[in-house]
């Protein structure tokens, strides 16, 4: 697996090549000049990934380098299918939230150092590394919202601005209609929330048949519930 570096007649060119020797002979800049070995050959791996890969801080992959390359023909700008654009480093940072790796490389370059984690492979097994793991919810994170309560807005007479007829009216719809809850303290206006959907409707249909029994031409001038002008 990995790259061949140079022959194996040559010392210490038997070995995968840093990204530095890489550099020397393909475009990237050169950190290390005492680099004596030819390449001859890249071999990179024929196989497939047979999975995915979780690459961790300190990680030794292999990751695709986004800078320009010269291959024989003049300097190119990199592309992932290109093996000549894959250098050795370390993990410096998990995949963040673009599935962004951090690389360290290992000739030093601080160029082109976030890689996508679908081109940087685990050097030990040659699988893909993973992207960003999915975070374990938080006990907030199961939070429901509560459903909004039946609500009817029932618009009082005019006398609604009196404070005993006011306390009146709401002891009244109270004891009718039954509500869970009751929100007063207005001149024309009580609101009544029911917790059950079925209580709400029987509340509503009670109140709004006696207001449809109407015949004034004017529906202010109604006065068909004792209390309630409109709903």
């Amino acid at each position: 697996k990995g790259r061949r570096w140079g022959s194996d007649s040559q010392p210490g060119c038997g070995m995968a090549p840093s990204a530095a020797e890489v550099a020397f002979h393909f475009g990237r800049r050169m950190t290390h000049p005492s680099v004596a070995c030819r390449v001859l050959a890249i071999v990179v791996w024929s196989r497939r990934a047979s999975g995915v890969a979780e690459c961790s801080v300190g990680e030794r992959v292999t990751a695709f380098y986004a800078g320009q390359v010269d291959r024989g023909s003049g300097v190119e700008v990199c592309a992932p299918t290109m093996a000549e654009c894959y250098f050795s480093g370390g993990v410096a940072a998990e995949a963040d939230r673009d599935g962004l790796l951090t690389i360290d490389w290992d000739d030093g370059d601080v160029g082109h150092r976030h890689v996508h984690h679908t081109h940087v492979r685990q050097s030990s097994s040659g699988d893909w590394c993973s992207g960003l793991a999915v975070p374990e919810l938080d006990e907030d994170d199961h939070w429901v919202p509560p459903e909004i309560p039946c609500t009817i807005l029932s618009r009082l007479h005019w006398e609604g601005s009196r404070e005993d007829w006011n306390k009146e009216a709401v002891s009244a719809l109270k004891s009718e209609l039954q509500p869970d809850e009751v929100i007063d303290g207005f001149d024309w206006h009580v609101i009544l929330r029911f917790h059950d959907a079925d209580s709400c409707e029987r509340a509503f249909t009670a109140i709004n048949d006696v207001l449809r029994q109407c015949t004034e031409p004017d529906p202010e001038s109604c006065r068909t519930h004792k209390y309630v002008k409109a709903i």
